[in-house]
């Protein structure tokens, strides 16, 4: 989405996004593009369109918003191509595809929203720091990777958000102590 995967070639980039959006649930590129550049520049607010305006500090509500704008008509039409495909082409069995596919597919939503979305944006009795109405999480860098490939640090990530995914644990230490950033970069 910041084109740091391939900061000489955008669009390879775009290219790789496009895929694989498409694959994970017929997502369009284009349409999230948009959308995760208008959370950017309206995060925390009625415009950001992953903000729940109605539910800042309710899990559940604003996760079905957030669904809801993401899943529409045109991805069930694709995901139903791809069932009737698995059921009738690979002979694939439903009780199967629903455990190995449409379940991890969701609890990764679920994910995805919860540590990249909600808990960074959430408003609760501690004030944000600044326009980017993000904070970051402490957790450790192995957990971090594992909760949702380092967006909890999410304040770092709306600072500098060429900053690619895997760069966002030493972003994230060069904020919190100034000194290691000139260690690394020498």
């Amino acid at each position: 989405m910041h084109g740091s995967l391939a900061p000489q070639s955008p669009w390879l980039n775009r290219a790789i996004g496009c895929f694989c959006v498409f694959i994970y649930a017929g997502f369009s590129y284009d349409k999230l593009y948009e959308n995760h550049h208008a959370h950017h520049r309206h995060a925390g607010t009625a415009d950001d369109p992953d903000f729940d305006i109605d539910h800042p500090r309710s899990f559940w509500p604003w996760y079905f918003k957030f669904f809801r704008h993401y899943f529409g008509w045109r991805e069930f039409g694709l995901l139903t191509v791809a069932v009737v495909a698995y059921l009738l082409i690979l002979r694939e069995r439903f009780p199967t595809m629903l455990v190995f596919w449409a379940l991890p597919a969701l609890l990764s939503s679920v994910q995805l929203f919860y540590f990249g979305t909600y808990r960074p944006h959430r408003v609760d009795d501690i004030p944000f720091a600044d326009r980017h109405c993000a904070r970051s999480n402490d957790l450790s860098h192995v957990l971090s990777l594992l909760s949702c490939f380092h967006f909890g640090y999410h304040h770092e990530h709306h600072t500098a958000p060429w900053v690619p995914w895997w760069k966002l644990p030493a972003q994230r230490r060069s904020t919190i102590n100034p000194e290691y950033s000139k260690v690394e970069n020498g």
